[in-house]
């Protein structure tokens, strides 16, 4: 049975259809406007050589230029090169370099393989006076430069030089150098730096005198018998089953024996078997 419809119910009914109607056909005329037919393509134009040239008046309008010079830090040309080979206690660098850059030295002579150098400092008494150095860079082929002594003028230098008796080579000329002429050609670590970077350490020995062994515990030890080992021996079981009926008579007798290793010896030395006799209750 359907329900009858009021005609306020039928008029609320209208007015949603219309309403649906009414955003169906705004919708439409939307549309209508908005779509077209015609696609549009979107071209970057090339830019001229004119364009791509930098125009000075855009450059020093620019407040920002250089702005990265906080992030990104400038090339450091101060770099030092620890070379991985062992060298001499003499060996200096760009330390050692710094610090006498106004001295002047005797330049003994220069080598390209450092082990004719070590050779001729090992052969040495006196090897204070002595020290070397790694020459290297752009124009500058590697090679290692001996001097010897420290002056502060070059007429010192000089002096020491007439009296330096080294029985050098008649090849080898030394000269007065200053030291300043190095500092753009040593870009190394001495060994003076590399070996403050590591701690030494001193062992010391102490005599400490050993324990004594008294002899006559041991003396005692071996004099003392040792207490025999008791082997164990078999022992053996006697089992006997006696079966009676109701009335307490003799049915049947089983007898058997069991043999058991390694059981201890009685202390009264009785080793007869041990006889056990069991009943049957239910014959």
């Amino acid at each position: 049975m359907t329900a009858l419809r009021t005609p306020w119910q039928k008029i609320q009914h209208y007015f949603w259809l219309v309403c649906g109607v009414c955003c169906l056909f705004a919708a439409l005329v939307f549309w209508a406007i908005t779509d077209t037919d015609e696609v549009v393509e979107v071209e970057k134009k090339p830019e001229t050589e004119v364009e791509l040239q930098i125009q000075p008046e855009k450059v020093a309008s620019m407040t920002h230029l250089g702005a990265l010079s906080d992030e990104v830090k400038p090339l450091d040309l101060n770099t030092r090169i620890v070379v991985n080979v062992s060298h001499e206690p003499e060996f200096r660098g760009t330390k050692y370099i710094g610090e006498v850059k106004k001295q002047h030295a005797i330049e003994l002579f220069r080598v390209g393989n450092e082990a004719i150098l070590k050779t001729f400092l090992k052969k040495q008494q006196d090897r204070k006076p002595f020290v070397y150095l790694r020459l290297s860079g752009e124009n500058q082929p590697e090679q290692y430069v001996l001097l010897y002594g420290l002056y502060k003028t070059a007429a010192e230098a000089q002096q020491a030089l007439s009296a330096l008796n080294l029985n050098l080579p008649k090849s080898v000329q030394p000269k007065v150098v200053a030291m300043q002429q190095y500092a753009s050609l040593v870009n190394s670590m001495g060994s003076e730096e590399l070996a403050s970077n590591q701690k030494l350490y001193e062992i010391q020995l102490k005599n400490v005198p050993l324990p004594k062994v008294d002899e006559s515990v041991q003396i005692r030890q071996k004099a003392e018998p040792s207490a025999p080992v008791v082997i164990p021996k078999e022992s053996t079981t006697s089992t006997t089953i006696v079966r009676r009926d109701q009335e307490g008579n003799v049915v049947d007798v089983q007898k058997s024996q069991s043999h058991v290793e390694g059981s201890p010896r009685s202390s009264n030395g009785n080793s007869r078997p041990q006889e056990n006799e069991i009943s049957d209750p239910f014959n």
